[in-house]
C-alpha cells in the first residue's frame, strides 16, 4: 500500500530532488486485448463483464452535498511532498517529482502473483516511465493524461509481465489534475474535510479497471478533470490498501489532527492506519 500526501504552499521555490527509477528506453508496441481480466485474488472476470465505466471526462464524486469551499486567490502554489509506502507483497509502486509538480502511484494486480508472474513489474514499469516521461517532456503544464499514456505504450511495449491500476496527479499554478484508472486514486481536504474524492473503477468486486501488455483496459478508459486548489489545501494519492481500509471520517480525522506535523509524519500515519 503506497500512500503520499502533499500539502500545498505559496510560493515558486524550486526543489530539485526526485525520487523514482532512473529513465530507460524501449520500443513502443502493440497490445493485445480481449484476454481475461484479473481479480485481485486471481480469479478472472470476462471483458464485457463491466458493471459500471466511466467516460474519460466524468470529473470525481464530491463526498459532501453542495459547493465546494472557495478556493482562496494565489499566484502560485508548490507541493510540499511526503510517502509512505508500506509494503504487503511489495507489488505497488510511486514516484513524486516535485519540481515538475507531480505524483504518481500504481498498484500491482496480486492475481497474477498466482500464475507465476511478478505482479509488481508492470507497476514499477508504469511509474519509471512516466517519471522519465516528466524528465524529458517540454510540455508546460505537465498532462498527467499524456504522461499515463507514454508511460504504458514503454510497459507493454517491452512485453513487461503482470498488470497494474495507475493515479497520476499533477499542481501547475492553482489547478490541480489527474488522471486514473482503476481503484488507485486520491482525495482532496480543504479546512479538515473531504472535498474531493476519486471513484474507483471497477467490473465488480475486487476486480479493478487495469493496463496489462496482453489485455485488460485501455488508457482512454481513465477517468480525467481538474479543480482549483487552494493554500493548505492537503492531497492524498494512495492504492486501495489505503483506501478500502479507512473510513473517509478516519481520514479527515488523521489529516485534521495532522495540521500541525510535518508531512513525512502526516504519510506516515495515515499509512500505518491503512494497513
Amino acid at each position: 500500500m503506497t500512500t503520499l500526501m502533499e500539502q500545498l504552499e505559496r510560493g515558486m521555490k524550486q526543489i530539485s530532488t526526485v525520487e523514482g527509477a532512473e529513465p530507460t528506453s524501449v520500443d513502443h508496441g502493440a497490445r493485445v486485448r480481449g484476454l481475461p481480466y484479473l481479480r485481485k485474488d486471481g480469479g478472472a472476470c470476462l471483458p464485457g463483464s463491466t458493471v459500471s465505466q466511466p467516460t474519460a471526462t466524468e470529473n470525481n464524486v464530491d463526498k459532501h452535498s453542495g459547493k465546494l469551499p472557495a478556493a482562496p486567490r494565489a499566484r502560485g502554489l508548490r507541493m510540499n511532498l511526503a510517502s509512505c509506502y508500506v509494503p504487503d507483497h511489495d507489488e505497488d509502486a510511486h514516484f513524486v517529482h516535485p519540481k515538475a509538480g507531480l505524483i504518481g502511484v500504481a498498484d500491482g494486480v496480486g492475481g497474477c502473483r498466482d500464475k507465476g508472474v511478478d505482479a509488481g513489474a508492470f507497476a514499477r514499469a508504469l511509474m519509471k516511465h512516466a517519471l522519465a516521461a516528466a524528465n524529458t517532456t517540454t510540455a508546460n503544464p505537465v498532462d498527467p493524461y499524456t504522461l499515463l499514456q507514454e508511460a504504458y505504450l514503454k510497459a507493454a511495449g517491452s512485453s513487461t509481465p503482470g498488470a497494474s491500476t495507475a493515479v497520476i496527479v499533477s499542481l501547475n499554478g492553482t489547478t490541480l489534475r489527474w488522471a486514473y484508472l482503476g481503484d488507485s486514486g486520491f482525495t482532496v481536504f480543504r479546512g479538515g474535510k473531504m472535498v474531493r474524492h476519486s471513484k474507483p473503477q471497477q467490473r465488480y468486486f475486487n476486480c479493478p479497471f487495469q493496463l496489462s501488455a496482453t489485455g485488460g483496459d485501455r488508457v482512454e478508459d481513465a477517468v480525467v478533470g481538474e479543480m482549483q486548489v487552494a493554500v493548505d489545501d492537503v492531497v492524498v494519492v494512495g492504492t486501495d490498501g489505503l483506501f478500502d481500509n479507512v473510513f473517509d471520517l478516519d481520514l479527515e480525522r488523521m489529516v485534521r489532527r495532522g495540521c500541525c506535523l510535518s508531512p513525512q509524519m502526516m504519510a506516515e500515519k495515515i499509512g500505518g492506519h491503512g494497513t
